[in-house]
This record gives structure tokens, sequence and C-alpha cells, in this order.
């Protein structure tokens, strides 16, 4: 068994199946490691209030990253917000701007439950737009989720939050391990020790995996687990 004080994990298409429906599986180990000590951080695009829920749901410390790195949190309590809301919103203007109606504002983002980002249907180019936000200030990338896309400050992402997670809370990052299954997990493997890639994932995210899966999404997460030896 590696000595680990976390475990930090994506949740869509990491801890579900293809239609987003959480592994029961993957839910029972993750409380298996919890009785262990071993802290199971969810880190996800999704708001607090929905990440925050679902921690509690599954039984974890508690412990979460939500909009792709933008606010810290213990189930919906934030405890740091990394990113400016304004200027993910004046990104938003920019785009409207010049891409018109094709730019749309998912529910969540557009009735005030994000915190440090806005999120948008990927109902458009994101080259085109990332070519918009290029030219514009301040700097506010655009970040595809695999669900959504996701206007957020340049400098934040889910590795820069966990860090400031783990500091606050005096949790080391020796020996962290971290699971996902696409591009925006890029910058999480690169806070930590231990890298694995589910079976879903692309090949960009393959390639920079310590381990990759055999299995995809939960069952990749079950595997991944079994190959961290906790």
């Amino acid at each position: 068994m590696r000595h680990t004080q976390i475990l930090a994990t994506d949740v869509d298409f990491t801890l579900t199946d293809a239609h987003l429906r959480l592994d029961t599986e993957a839910v029972e180990r993750i409380r298996r490691l919890e009785r262990k000590s071993v802290n199971v951080i969810l880190i996800s695009g999704r708001n607090l209030p929905a990440i925050g829920s679902l921690a509690q749901l599954i039984g974890t410390s508690g412990l979460v990253v939500a909009e792709n790195g933008g606010v810290i949190g213990r189930y919906d309590r934030p405890l740091k917000i990394l990113g400016s809301i304004e200027n993910a919103r004046i990104a938003l203007k920019a785009l409207k701007k010049r891409m018109g109606r094709t730019i749309k504002e998912r529910a969540d983002s557009k009735h005030g439950m994000r915190l440090s980002s806005v999120s948008l249907e990927r109902s458009f180019e994101p080259e085109k737009a990332r070519r918009i936000l290029q030219e514009s200030e301040p700097r506010v990338d655009l970040t595809d989720t695999g669900v959504s896309f996701q206007l957020l400050d340049s400098h934040v992402n889910k590795g820069y939050a966990l860090t400031q997670l783990a500091h606050l809370k005096r949790l080391s990052l020796n020996g962290a391990a971290a699971i996902g299954d696409n591009y925006n997990d890029l910058a999480l493997f690169e806070a930590v020790a231990y890298r694995i890639a589910v079976a879903n994932a692309p090949e960009g995210v393959k390639e920079r995996a310590d381990y990759v899966c055999r299995h995809r999404y939960g069952r990749g997460f079950l595997e991944a687990v079994a190959y961290l030896g906790l």
C-alpha cells in the first residue's frame, strides 16, 4: 500500500459511466479509503453546491475543488475563491459580441451558482473563441471539461487549486495520486506523485500518465485504486 494522504479524482467520466451515472462500486471504494484515512478529494468543473453535495452523499471528508480549480471548499462551504467571476463575465461579454447567439450560458452560471467562472454550453467552435480571448484583457482561458466549456482566469487550474487546498488544510502532497480522463486534468497531474488515466481518456492525457487503465469510466477508477495498492 502506497503512503498517501490524498487521492484526487475527477468526477464526470471518471467516477461515472458514459451517461454521467455514478458507479456505485466506486462510491463504496471511496468510503473504504476514507476509513483508511485517505483523503479522497473530488475535483470537478461542476459548481460548489453540486460537487460539495456529491462529496457528502458519497461519504468523503468533504474537501473539494470546484469550477475546474476556481473554488476550493469543504462540502458546499467555500474555503477560498481562486478565480475572478468579474474577469470571467468580461470574457463572456467579449465572446458574445464577436460570436453572437452561439454563446449560450448554462443555467447554473446564469442563475448565480458559480463563484469564479462562467459555464457555457458546448455549442460553438472553441478554437475561434480562444483566439478572441487571446486578444482580450484580462487573461481568461476557455476550458473544455467534456461536459461544458468554462471561462476562468488563466492562472487557475485543478493542479494549482489542489496545492492551495493541501496547504490550507496542512495536508502533504508527498505520494499523492490523481485519477482523470480529460485534458483539464493535466494540470492536476503536475501537482501529484502518481498520475493515472482511465481508458476513455484521449491519447494526449494517457501519454502524461504513469499508468493507463484497461477499463473505462468508473471501472477504470476501481482499477486505478487497485494499482495504487489502496
